[in-house]
Formats: structure tokens, C-alpha cells, sequence
């Protein structure tokens, strides 16, 4: 086993003071405030305005993925190293991912003006700026999230770690929506995107340090991985049955998101007839609702249980983004309406999962997996971009099948119905379905049982250690 004595007693279940939760919470940010323009921002700058063909993307997108699938669980690993270096060892390793972080976003959106009339040396250069990206934010986050899940071991204070976290992260998507169509307003789009990407480096570096100064310790002990083959330590959570479900119905969810955010602002520029400004609005209504919304959640979590909690989200969203379908040209604030319901589907997708997530890595499902957070995160990670890949690098050829893509002066509004619209939606019921009946939580049935009031199998395996 690799818990320490606090992770049951009085240090592990302690409530975290308030001054340490928003040190710890503030690199979430930067985090977010990167993580949407790449893949929100970067499809329309590369597509609409550098005219890489749709098709191309597809590809350069699925590639990028894949190479940063494969890093993950590597970066998880020598994350659990760094706790040799001390109870803020993951910290250090955070600290010397954030400089790579902060040089990959400035890259992708400040390619070199010589090149942009080049189709192929935009995509060598998009290839090369994605994977760079990429490296830099999964080192970040996922020993910046590891160490979050090892601040307490008490079920409640462990929401409230996601809940803060998730606060800033969705006031970094707000600034990551709100700059872009400012900075694209005032100034043509490719100088207006070199901005972004030059104002994000003093951002990442101001809200980095009083995590890295002034978060909590791990009240875990180090981690030791007995394994010797790499392969196996990568990815040996895979064992623990609840972790499995959690990842499919993650990536599932997940890839509704993905699929709708990649054509999100074709779709208000073409389906809508909406201005940049209508787009940043309804993308800031959306993400506001989301942060508004992330207490309700926890509230409901003590209620129902998280997994209960987020089922809720998942039909909520898919309701709203269903009723989209009814709305056309002019019909800005219907649409705004529904993205404030939307939005609050979104605060659930992320405080509750990770939550989760660090219920299942003490649960004693774990096995000799039980505690061995950096690598559990590593390999959530890898499910989180799996997500967004399936839908990113999914949405946009299928929106080219048909019939929209830019690149080729081709803008039909049906296909992006399709990819925004209906595609999501089905998606999102499929995730709410596997979570209505797969248990997940440890001590607890699937969202069916708890609430028809009924015992499952792993309910009544787990009521003597509730």
C-alpha cells in the first residue's frame, strides 16, 4: 500500500484553510485560459484565416493527439517521482513545465509572417507548435492536478479541492474567450492572435506563483513503484474496475464537448449570422453560467453523490443543446438563453469528475494502484485529450463531408447543425446512460440504484467500510 498514516487520519481528512485552497486553485487559470483557444481558437485562426484545409487539420489534429496520448502516462510517472523530492515535490516539476507552456502557446498563435501564405509550412509550423503545447500543459496540469488529490482524503473537502480549481479554470476560459474577440476586433486576426499568445506569457507566470509558493503539502507519502517494466507501472490503474468505467463514460461525455467547441464559432458566424462580438458574448454568458453554477453542483453532490450529481449535468446539457436545433438566423438571444443552461452542464463536467477521480485512487478497488495519483492522472489526462480528439479530429471532416469548409469557399449551415447540434446531443445521452447504470463510486450503486433507492452489487460488497 502507498498511503502514508494521514491519509486516514486527522492531516489526510483535515479541512484545508481557505487561503491554501485559492493558492493552490489559481494556476487553474492559465490552465484553462490556454487549453480553449487551442482548441476553440486554433481550427478558425488555421482554418478561416491561414486557409489550412479542413481535412489537413483532421489529421495534424489526430497526430498531435496521439503523440500526446503517449506522453501522458510517462509525465504521470515521473510526476510520482518528484514526491521523493519532498510533500511539495510535484510542485518543483510543476514549476519547470510552466516557461514550456507559456513558449508553445505563443508559438501556435504567433506563427511566422512569412510562412502564412504557405499552406504546407502552416502546417509543418502547426504540428510542431501542438506538440510543443501540449508537452508543456500536460506536465502542468497533471502534476498540478496529482497533487491537488493528495491535499486531503476526506470525500467532501476533495470536492471542494475540484470545486475551487474549477472556479479559476472557468474564469480562465472566460479570459480566453473575451481577449481573442477583443484583441481580433481591435486589430486584423493574425496580429490579434500574436497578442494573445504574447499576453498569456506574463499571465501564466502571475497566477503560477502562489500555487507554487503557497499550496498545501501532500499529506501522502512518497510514491514507490515496485514495477520494473516502465509499460506496466504506465499503466497498471487500468486494473481497478472503477477507474475503467470512470474513464468511458469521461470520454464519452467528453467528446460531445469536443465536437461541439471545435465549430463553435462557424456555427454563430454562419448558422447564427452573428458578429465576433455576439460569438465572445455568448461564449462569455456560457462560461459565467458554468463558474456561477459550480456550488450548486457541490451542494447537489452532498445530496445525491457526485456521480448522481454529474448524471444530472449530462441531461441537462443534452435538453438544452437539443432545443438548439430550433434556432436560426437572428436568433442570438434564444441561443443565449440556452447557454447559460448549457453552461451550467458544464460546471458539473468539471468539478465532479476529478473528484471522483480521487475517491477511486484510495478506494480499495485500487489494488497496489492505491495512491499512486500521478500515474492515475496520467492516464486521465490521456483520456481527456482522448475526448477532445474524437471530436475535434472527428467534427471537422465530417463537417467538410458535408459541406463546409472554408477553405474551399464551401459554407453549409446543415452540416454544422449536424456537428453542433445533433452529434453532441446524441453523445451526451449516450454518457448519461452508461452512468445511469454502471457503478462507479466506491461504497456506492450506479445512479439507478441510488436514486430508486435500491442496493447494488457494489453497494452492498462496499456497506460494511462505508
Amino acid at each position: 500500500m502507498n498511503r502514508g498514516s494521514t491519509g486516514s487520519g486527522a492531516t489526510g481528512s483535515a479541512r484545508i484553510k481557505f487561503d491554501r485552497l485559492i493558492a493552490y486553485s489559481t494556476l487553474q487559470l492559465p490552465l484553462a485560459m490556454a487549453a480553449l483557444p487551442v482548441v476553440l481558437n486554433v481550427s478558425h485562426f488555421y482554418g478561416e484565416v491561414l486557409r489550412v484545409p479542413l481535412e489537413v487539420m483532421g489529421v495534424i489534429f489526430i497526430f498531435a493527439r496521439v503523440v500526446d496520448a503517449i506522453q501522458d502516462p510517462v509525465i504521470g510517472l515521473i510526476s510520482d517521482r518528484f514526491t521523493h523530492r519532498g510533500p511539495r515535490g510535484r510542485l518543483t516539476f510543476v514549476g519547470l513545465m510552466v516557461p514550456v507552456l507559456a513558449g508553445g502557446f505563443l508559438m501556435l498563435f504567433a506563427p511566422p509572417g512569412a510562412w502564412q501564405s504557405n499552406e504546407s509550412l502552416m502546417a509543418i509550423w502547426l504540428v510542431a507548435a501542438l506538440l510543443l503545447v501540449h508537452f508543456g500543459y500536460s506536465g502542468v496540469s497533471i502534476s498540478y492536478h496529482s497533487h491537488g488529490a493528495e491535499l486531503t482524503d476526506d470525500y467532501n473537502e476533495r470536492t471542494k479541492v475540484t470545486v475551487g480549481r474549477e472556479v479559476f479554470g472557468l474564469i480562465g476560459m472566460t479570459i480566453a474567450v473575451v481577449l481573442p474577440t477583443i484583441l481580433t476586433s481591435l486589430f486584423e486576426d493574425a496580429h490579434g492572435y500574436t497578442i494573445l499568445g504574447l499576453l498569456f506569457i506574463p499571465v501564466a507566470l502571475v497566477f503560477s506563483l502562489p500555487t507554487l509558493l503557497g499550496a498545501g503539502p501532500s499529506v501522502h507519502p512518497p510514491v514507490v513503484h515496485a514495477e520494473r517494466n516502465a509499460f506496466i507501472a504506465f499503466f497498471a490503474p487500468l486494473k481497478n474496475r472503477l477507474f475503467r468505467r470512470l474513464l468511458l463514460i469521461f470520454v464519452v461525455n467528453g467528446s460531445a464537448l469536443g465536437v461541439a467547441v471545435t465549430v463553435m464559432l462557424f456555427y454563430v458566424e454562419h448558422v447564427l449570422v452573428g458578429t465576433k462580438v455576439q460569438a465572445g458574448t455568448i461564449l462569455l454568458v456560457y462560461f459565467i453560467a458554468g463558474a456561477a453554477s459550480v456550488p450548486l453542483w457541490l451542494i447537489a453532490s452532498r445530496r445525491v453523490g457526485k456521480m448522481a450529481a454529474w448524471f444530472f449535468g449530462m441531461l441537462l446539457t443534452a435538453c438544452a443543446m437539443a432545443l438548439a436545433v430550433f434556432v436560426g438566423p437572428g436568433d442570438f438571444y434564444w441561443f443565449l438563453a440556452l447557454s447559460v443552461v448549457t453552461g451550467m452542464g458544464i460546471g458539473a463536467d468539471y468539478g465532479l469528475p476529478p473528484s471522483i477521480l480521487a475517491d477511486i485512487i484510495d478506494a480499495p478497488e485500487g489494488g497496489d494502484t492505491r495512491g499512486k495519483t500521478g500515474t492515475y492522472f496520467g492516464l486521465w489526462a490521456l483520456a481527456t485529450k482522448l475526448a477532445t480528439a474524437i471530436g475535434a479530429a472527428g467534427s471537422l471532416p465530417v463537417a467538410a463531408m458535408l459541406g463546409f469548409d472554408p477553405a474551399r469557399r464551401e459554407y453549409g449551415t446543415f452540416a454544422l447543425i449536424v456537428v453542433y447540434v445533433v452529434l453532441p446531443v446524441v453523445i451526451k445521452v449516450l454518457a448519461a446512460l452508461l452512468a445511469w447504470f454502471v457503478p462507479v463510486e466506491p461504497v456506492r450503486g450506479s445512479v439507478r440504484d441510488e436514486l430508486l433507492g435500491r442496493r447494488g452489487p457494489q453497494a452492498m460488497r462496499s456497506s460494511g467500510r462505508a
